[in-house]
């Protein structure tokens, strides 16, 4: 078995990877999003292959499966959560996340920016609950631009990608299957990534207040280190 957590994260481009025991699993960030964001904390994944599927581009299809297998408490099992004393931040060049204190429960506000007419600056606040990941962020797809994906094409990456499972941006227009499912469907599926690359910490966080700006995986993988390395012990 490879455990899910960030001290077995080998590789963050395009994807967030782990590895353990020689055996490496990539792109794991759609799977573990849906778990996390639905409350899920105890789960045996079986995958055969190198990767979850990736179905069509989202986490939609991972949380909709894991609500019709049905989810359970364990019986006299409480769940544990940790908590953060003093506000933390990491820093990377533009990229910006900090963590404080805030009311209960989990917040995000994100802000995703890239210098391209059809994305410009996206940004949203959400309060994290099952309700709110399902219908606002496990439906945003992963998405990139037409230059990157011709050179990962070229390289051998990527071959299974096409408009059923990512929104592809072009100099002159954005390529979705059915149109864009949000108007800031880039900056959500940030936020489904970073939901993701934070549950590998394997804590439940409450009454945090998380901003992300410039959002990516090895900045997330970063941020989530320094998040689980601050926060008190599970109550």
């Amino acid at each position: 078995p490879v455990p899910a957590r960030l001290g077995l994260v080998t590789g963050t481009a395009r994807g967030t990877n782990i590895n353990a025991g020689g055996k490496t699993l990539y792109t794991v960030e759609h799977l573990l999003s849906a778990a996390a964001g639905l409350g899920v904390d105890d789960l045996d994944i079986e995958i055969s292959g190198e990767e979850p599927p990736a179905m069509d581009g989202s986490a939609l299809p991972f949380a909709e499966a894991l609500l019709t297998a049905g989810l359970e408490e364990k019986p006299g099992q409480l769940r544990a959560c940790a908590r953060l004393a003093a506000p933390v931040e990491f820093l990377k060049g533009e990229t910006r996340y900090r963590a404080a204190p805030g009311p209960a429960g989990l917040a995000f506000r994100l802000v995703y920016e890239y210098p391209h007419r059809l994305v410009g600056r996206q940004a949203l606040e959400l309060r994290l609950t099952p309700e709110t990941y399902l219908t606002q962020v496990a439906p945003a797809r992963t998405f990139g631009f037409d230059h990157e994906i011709a050179a990962l094409k070229a390289a051998g990456l990527a071959l299974g990608g096409s408009l059923e499972n990512a929104v592809v941006i072009t100099e002159a227009e954005v390529l979705a299957k059915g149109g864009l499912r949000f108007a800031d469907e880039f900056a959500r599926h940030k936020l489904l990534d970073l939901i993701g690359d934070l549950a590998l910490g394997g804590l439940a966080f409450d009454g945090l207040t998380i901003e992300a700006q410039r959002p990516g995986h090895a900045g997330n993988i970063n941020f989530a280190k320094i998040l689980t390395e601050n926060c008190t012990e599970p109550q």
